[in-house]
């Protein structure tokens, strides 16, 4: 298996105003490697292991542990 990404958000806590929802997490620190995509391709792939990471980050609740499968191949695990 090969690690593509290794991202370290903030998340912040609910609270405030309610009405708009939890913020989106900050990035402490992002580390990837997506030579093996196209040139082309690989701005995308960023933007993709980003807008995912900070999706399962928002979804997993605070002092929880998380694995999600992505179509089969790739595995996401969540710590928080």
């Amino acid at each position: 298996m090969k690690i593509t990404a290794l991202l370290v958000f903030r998340c912040a806590g609910s609270g405030g105003d309610s009405s708009s929802g939890p913020s989106d997490p900050v990035v402490l620190a992002n580390a990837s490697d997506v030579s093996h995509f196209g040139y082309f391709q690989r701005t995308a792939a960023k933007e993709f292991i980003l807008f995912v990471g900070r999706t399962v980050a928002k979804r997993t609740p605070p002092g929880q542990r998380q694995s999600v499968q992505h179509e089969g191949n790739g595995e996401i695990l969540a710590l928080q």
